[in-house]
């Protein structure tokens, strides 16, 4: 009898399927814990390191900003000591935008009702000048309980401003609200001494 071409009496037996053992799997999963271990302080580094990219992005622009209110006080002929009553107190515009002006000259609040002096800062002035001075600012709030849809917690540290004999005001403190926590961790912020106008940036030590 005739075989027909390509056919073989030496079928191939099929392969029996093993599964991984009991040791295989603890050397596996063993492994994973150790790649998660080296990798996870790179992740977590990572991550803080963005956080802090942010914070000094945003005061770096807050600088600037609050900066050239300053010199355009200037440069319209005003001297430090002017009046900051809410009627009477020296208003500055910066590209159609309303500054009002505290002794020192540097802003300090938006709101023509309000009075602009340094030793009377609120937070809800310090978000005014937060909101107004960048071009694109980040969602912002001085409401503690509602960090969870903003990017930034807004606060007034009464009597901290100035550095000379004599200077009295106020410090106006934005806190980036880290991604990870909808609490108060005042860890990463930067401050703005409307005394003076310095902006200081503060996080953790990054080693």
């Amino acid at each position: 009898m005739n075989k027909p071409k390509g056919f073989s009496a030496n079928l191939a037996a099929p392969r029996q399927i093993q599964g991984f053992t009991l040791i295989e799997l603890v050397i596996v999963i063993i492994l994973l814990g150790l790649l998660a271990a080296a990798a996870l302080p790179r992740l977590l580094s990572a991550t803080d390191n963005a956080e802090v990219a942010s914070l000094e992005g945003v005061a770096g622009g807050f600088s600037t900003g609050v900066s050239i209110a300053h010199a355009q006080w200037a440069a319209d002929g005003n001297t430090a000591g002017g009046n900051t009553s809410a009627a009477n107190k020296i208003a500055i515009n910066l590209d159609g935008k309303v500054f009002y002006m505290n002794e020192y000259g540097w802003p300090a609040n938006v709101n023509s009702s309000e009075d602009a002096s340094a030793d009377g800062q609120t937070a809800d002035e310090c978000k005014q000048i937060f909101d107004d001075i960048l071009q694109s600012s980040p969602a912002a709030t001085t409401n503690n309980n509602n960090r969870a849809n903003n990017r930034f917690y807004v606060s007034v540290i009464t009597g901290a401003g100035g550095d000379i004999a004599g200077q009295v005001g106020d410090v106006c403190r934005y806190e980036l609200i880290l991604s990870n926590s909808a609490t108060a961790t005042g860890t990463h912020y930067f401050d703005y001494d409307v005394v003076d106008g310095q902006v200081t940036v503060v996080f953790p030590n990054q080693g």
